[in-house]
């Protein structure tokens, strides 16, 4: 568990710090003109590259027969392969060769993503599950305020240097002492997902996790412009960091609980509908006041919506997959939802935000969280 914490917080920290902090500043001194819609561009074409390696990776490590392990063989050469891009960025001038490298380091971290998911039913009971993915889900918000509290100090030039070691150091646990499902007893599998065999379930569940992470997308693409240019924050980097960190405390605090109660009750959806209602209204907040009080606020309950549908939402997903032998390919189906959100979130931000402003981009953030969590009402394999 430690290792896997600690691998997955590296992915997150490489990820998030480059998306918040590092790739807005670079993509703003290349053109600062057209910057709100070249960083669009460049971001979707990450997410595109994560929709494609999410199920493909998490196939080839179903499949794998390796020594080395099916599931760490994939994690450990997606890390490789991300540092090489983030070491790669700096020096990069112009927005075409920065997109390749975003695109590498995105889609590294869709693909080690699905396969870092599919290792905890791999060894996880069922009743355990919400308290581990709370456990594991922890790294991302963790990833967010220590990639953006290191990034923020430094200019982009040496942030994607520092972030690039950071992530390298944190997978070297992982690689050495990470426990695997012996490669020897890798079962054949299919390459590509049964779609009918998965069901309904999983299709209301895959809707589920698009409109959540398509409202948190929403809400963070543009934070760093939006503390700068409508709040007018003097150094919109640090308050980036400040927010990261508040609502990593909202995560903390109740992702933890709600994943062991979650457990003990054996039950996902109700906290799954409250967690989508905490996401709208902290966002609702955000799009009807502009000030940076009411942005900590928001921060903070919106960490705590987004930690509980962490925890509970993955637990649930382990819970409809119909096939132990496919659990990588299928989890990577399942991550495809997050990544098309991603995707498709940018063209949204920017035309909600050219047509009226922050405020519609938040509104529109706030229905889609809460959208996220009614969509699993219809479910009925799972409580």
């Amino acid at each position: 568990m430690l290792a896997l914490f600690v691998v997955t917080l590296g992915m997150w920290m490489g990820l998030l710090a480059s998306a918040q902090i590092l790739l807005p500043s670079q993509i703003e001194a290349i053109d600062p003109s057209r910057k709100v819609w070249l960083l669009g561009v460049v971001t979707t074409l990450g997410a595109v590259a994560a929709v494609l390696a999410a199920p493909l990776m998490g196939a080839l490590s179903d499949r794998t027969r390796w020594r080395f392990g099916k599931r760490r063989s994939w994690v450990i050469g997606g890390t490789a392969l991300c540092v090489a891009a983030l070491v790669a960025l700096p020096w990069q001038t112009s927005i075409i060769t920065v997109a390749v490298c975003w695109i590498i380091v995105h889609g590294g971290t869709g693909g080690i993503h699905a396969t870092l998911c599919a290792l905890v039913p791999d060894r996880v009971p069922i009743n355990r599950r919400g308290t581990v993915f709370a456990i594991v889900g922890f790294a991302q918000p963790l990833g967010l305020v220590l990639g953006t509290l290191l990034a923020s100090g430094f200019s982009f030039r040496r942030g994607y240097l520092l972030v690039a070691v950071v992530v390298a150091l944190l997978a070297l646990p992982y690689a050495f002492i990470g426990r695997d499902v012996p490669a020897r007893i890798a079962p054949r599998t299919r390459w590509f997902p049964d779609l009918p065999s998965l069901g309904r379930d999983f299709a209301w569940a895959w809707a589920g996790r698009f409109a959540a992470q398509f409202a948190t997308s929403l809400a963070t693409l543009y934070l760093l412009y939006f503390l700068r240019d409508e709040i007018k924050v003097g150094d919109p980097a640090a308050g980036v960091a400040v927010l990261s960190l508040v609502y990593t405390a909202g995560v903390v605090v109740v992702s933890l609980v709600v994943g062991r109660v979650s457990d003990r009750l054996e039950r996902r959806k109700v906290f799954v509908v409250l967690a989508g209602l905490l996401m709208g209204a902290a966002l609702t907040g955000m799009a009807l006041v502009s000030t940076w009080t009411m942005a900590v606020v928001a921060a903070c309950v919106l960490g705590a919506g987004y930690g509980a549908y962490l925890a509970v939402d993955q637990a649930l997903v382990t819970q409809l997959l119909r096939s132990n032998q496919d659990r990588g390919k299928d989890l990577g189906l399942m991550n495809m939802a997050g990544s098309s959100a991603v995707a498709v979130a940018p063209v949204i931000a920017a035309d909600a935000v050219a047509r009226g402003g922050y405020s519609l981009l938040f509104l529109f953030a706030a229905g889609m969280a809460v959208l996220s969590g009614l969509l699993v009402q219809p479910i009925r394999s799972v409580p």
